[in-house]
């Protein structure tokens, strides 16, 4: 069996399109998909209580954070393998059934994902190098800057310096390869690596809990692995850089180096946190 979890919160636009989605391309596959919603302010509960015994969802007052949500549904989870999805996507049953036939027959993989694209196949960078807090620093000025004149030619500069954690050129083609971690829009991985590697880190509110999971199960010898050959939508709603200086914007940093620190404190120390390469 499959378990599905998604997390949501305010996002009532997305949230219909998600589940059926994942309903239609699950519909031959034994599963059971939980809905956990972050104190949703914008009529959710309505949206959830539509879909009867399809689902089982979970109502938290206000917003824990993406960790502790997760967990909760990693907690009733039942199924021999589990789906992360975030709530912005929209699924398809070929890439649902590529991921799970990959982890049928590659026990040396713990944890795997297709590719993401936008609705115009825009081709997303969901699979990365493990992150350093300079790496936000650049994505969020990027995401920012001007892309004209001087502004722009810096802006320009600055996103080449930072191309380097992704794996474009991997991506255009259709063999599985092997990365650092994966985005937690979409991880899929067997039940059982929960006892070797532990839930997720709710120690960080929103980013990077998807590195902190890949870095662990990476350590316990497994490998982390991204299927381009199949691919499903992601609107990618990137709140941490709507607002730079936003309260989220400033705890996704603070769960960079949070990361660094639990991970790599024997490894540069302070220096290291804003390590140029």
């Amino acid at each position: 069996m499959l378990s599905i979890v998604i997390i949501t919160r305010n996002a009532i636009r997305d949230l219909k399109i998600c589940i059926d989605s994942v309903l239609e391309s699950t519909k031959n596959i034994p599963h059971e998909l939980f809905v956990i919603d972050n104190g949703s302010t914008d009529g959710t509960v309505d949206i959830l209580q539509n879909y009867g015994t399809q689902i089982q969802f979970f109502l938290l007052e206000k917003n824990y954070g993406v960790a502790y949500a997760r967990n909760i549904g990693l907690q009733k989870a039942k199924g021999e393998f589990i789906w992360i999805l975030d709530v912005d996507t929209i699924v398809n049953q070929p890439a649902v059934e590529d991921m799970l036939k990959y982890l049928e027959n590659h026990s040396e993989c713990g944890l795997c994902a297709c590719r993401l694209q936008s609705e115009l196949g825009e081709v997303q960078d969901s699979c990365r190098q493990l992150p350093y807090p300079i790496h936000k620093i650049r994505n969020l000025l990027v995401a920012k800057l001007s892309n004209k004149g001087i502004i722009g030619k810096f802006r320009a500069n600055i996103e080449r310096k930072n191309e380097k954690q992704f794996y474009r050129k991997e991506l255009q083609d259709n063999q599985p390869f092997e990365v650092e971690y994966l985005i937690g829009a979409c991880q899929m991985f067997r039940k059982k690596l929960l006892d070797e590697v532990g839930f997720l880190d709710d120690k960080i509110f929103y980013g990077p809990e998807d590195a902190d999971f890949c870095l662990r199960i990476s350590r316990k010898g497994y490998k982390i692995v991204c299927l381009p050959k199949y691919s499903i939508i992601h609107h990618y709603n990137r709140v941490s850089n709507k607002i730079i200086f936003s309260r989220m914007g400033f705890r996704h940093l603070k769960g960079v180096i949070y990361f660094y620190f639990k991970h790599f404190w024997g490894v540069g120390g302070f220096e290291g946190i804003f390590f140029f390469y």
